[in-house]
């Protein structure tokens, strides 16, 4: 089996790169694990409305930078809490 390159979330001046992600995607971003991101978006489901098959949207990726603030970089020193 082939090497898969590693995701890349962050631009080169550690800005987050916006555009769809899986849950798992939003879970690597914020340092946590995606049950957490579950409860997080669970609170707003009216305001995020339905994902597009598995992803979250850049509308809804936004919503929940909004929310949750943005991350600062690719390698969270700790995980994050709102």
């Amino acid at each position: 089996m082939g090497k898969h390159a590693a995701k890349q979330y962050f631009d080169w001046q550690g800005r987050l790169i916006i555009r769809p992600y899986y849950i798992t995607d939003l879970a690597a971003i914020y340092g946590v694990n995606s049950k957490t991101v579950n409860k997080w978006i669970s609170r707003f489901p009216k305001q995020l409305g339905k994902k597009d098959g598995h992803l979250f949207s850049i509308k809804q990726v936004t919503f929940i930078i909004k929310k949750y603030g943005m991350p600062s970089h690719g390698l969270p020193d700790k995980p994050f809490h709102p």
